[in-house]
């Protein structure tokens, strides 16, 4: 072979690997990193004593793609919400509410991501499905302080819903085909058992308050109802009745909410969660 073979043969091979490795990167998860970063920094900026709301829309905007995108498969309307609630805030119109829109809007919008990632690894290969469950673990990281809080309000800041999450990824990425719905359960029930507890949080909040602070009530509520929207589907699909009376009570008098009566009826709903 001549040199001027063995060069072509060199750069035959490097375009070769080039290919292979330009295949293997998923575009799309530099720009899920990016998303999950961005809602984290925006809970810590919408917590300072006088959020910037400038800074915290640059922030959203980080996020648009995938919340448009969502709202495209999903049928839901949070990118219209969370820009209407924003000019609000910015404007100071009832900002420790309006705010909620954005914050437990972009859990939801997480939590329906991380869905659409698991409805593909049914029939994916074994490439791809390592693909996507990079992908959802990414996502995870987005909703991950919350789990973190949870933990803190209702199992004395042991890591409890955290590790299921995390446990519930370990296992997803070794998942083979005969594991996959398995594992995948393992990690829905993880999300399902941590935003029932944050429903019930909320409520349990209120009944504290109801008698001193409405104001703060008015912003549990709104807490509450968005995050019962992350379980809804769930509960609605063992008891149509179930979810109309949760509905009534997080959308009721706040003397009549009850967080006894709102248990009982997400575990009934939960079926195989143990809640507490």
């Amino acid at each position: 072979m001549n040199l001027k073979s063995i060069s072509i043969a060199i750069l035959l091979m490097l375009a070769l690997t080039g290919c292979t490795k330009k295949n293997t990167v998923d575009p799309e998860l530099d720009v899920i990193k990016a998303y999950a970063q961005a809602e984290v920094t925006i809970e810590r900026l919408r917590k300072q004593p006088t959020p910037d709301w400038s800074a915290i829309k640059s922030q959203y905007i980080v996020t648009v793609p995938i919340v448009k995108k969502i709202d495209a498969k999903t049928g839901t309307n949070y990118n219209q919400e969370i820009t209407d609630a924003l000019k609000k805030c910015a404007a100071g119109e009832r900002v420790k509410v309006n705010q909620q829109t954005l914050a437990k809007g972009l859990q939801h919008v997480t939590v329906l991501a991380i869905t659409e990632e698991l409805n593909k690894m049914a029939n994916a290969s074994v490439a791809d499905r390592k693909m996507l469950v990079d992908r959802i673990a990414a996502y995870f990281e987005g909703i991950r302080p919350t789990f973190t809080r949870r933990d803190k309000d209702f199992f004395e800041a042991k890591k409890t819903l955290e590790a299921q999450a995390e446990a519930a990824l370990e296992r997803l990425a070794k998942a083979g085909s005969s594991d996959l719905i398995t594992a995948r359960r393992q990690l829905e029930d993880a999300i399902n058992r941590t935003y029932a507890l944050c429903v019930l949080f909320e409520i349990m909040e209120v009944e504290k308050l109801r008698d001193s602070d409405i104001p703060k009530c008015d912003v549990k509520r709104v807490e509450a109802v968005i995050f019962y929207r992350i379980i809804q589907p769930n509960i609605k699909k063992r008891s149509l009745k179930n979810d109309e009376i949760i509905l009534h009570l997080l959308n009721g008098n706040y003397d009549t909410m009850s967080a006894m009566l709102l248990e009982m009826l997400l575990g009934k709903g939960l079926v195989g969660i143990t809640l507490r």
